[in-house]
């Protein structure tokens, strides 16, 4: 995947635009979770949330490399914040979501990236700074994700 074919921005919670082209000059992490299913029952995947939470819980492993960390939610904004409620309330740091969550609602972005299932195959994206996609992990199914040290080791092969 090329730099080109990446999109160049996301919305975030509040509607706001999030320009990916304000980070180069440092890698991105972008984490897109699988978003709220119609089914089973219209609950949150739980390994969605404990990634979420992890990411919170690690936040500062990312920063420490200079790294910006995204989290990109598929679905209504409605829906995102429960979402991110759910995540806070399993989160035993004192800022729960440190990094900013953008939203994908009609699951366009999803599709432009080849990640579209029901909504999102769990994905891991590391851009470098020049904006280029270095690293992508696509879930094959809804536990099949990069551990943080998998991400974080992939982070610190940008510096050699």
């Amino acid at each position: 995947m090329t730099a080109s074919e990446f999109p160049n921005s996301f919305v975030d919670h509040d509607g706001v635009a999030v320009d990916l082209t304000k980070y180069r000059g440092k890698p991105v992490v972008i984490v897109v979770v699988r978003g709220m299913p119609e089914s089973p029952g219209g609950v949150f995947c739980p390994n969605c949330l404990a990634q979420a939470s992890s990411l919170s819980a690690n936040y500062e492993q990312f920063t420490s490399r200079g790294a910006e960390l995204l989290l990109v939610y598929p679905g209504p904004r409605d829906r995102s914040v429960e979402f991110r409620q759910q995540v806070k309330a399993l989160t035993t740091q004192s800022r729960a979501m440190p990094y900013p969550v953008c939203l994908d609602q009609d699951c366009s972005t999803c599709s432009q990236l080849g990640i579209r299932g029901d909504l999102a195959k769990p994905s891991t994206f590391i851009l470098n700074a020049k904006g280029e996609v270095v690293y992508a992990y696509v879930g094959r199914n809804t536990s099949d994700r990069p551990s943080i040290q998998g991400t974080l080791t992939e982070l610190d092969r940008l510096k050699k």
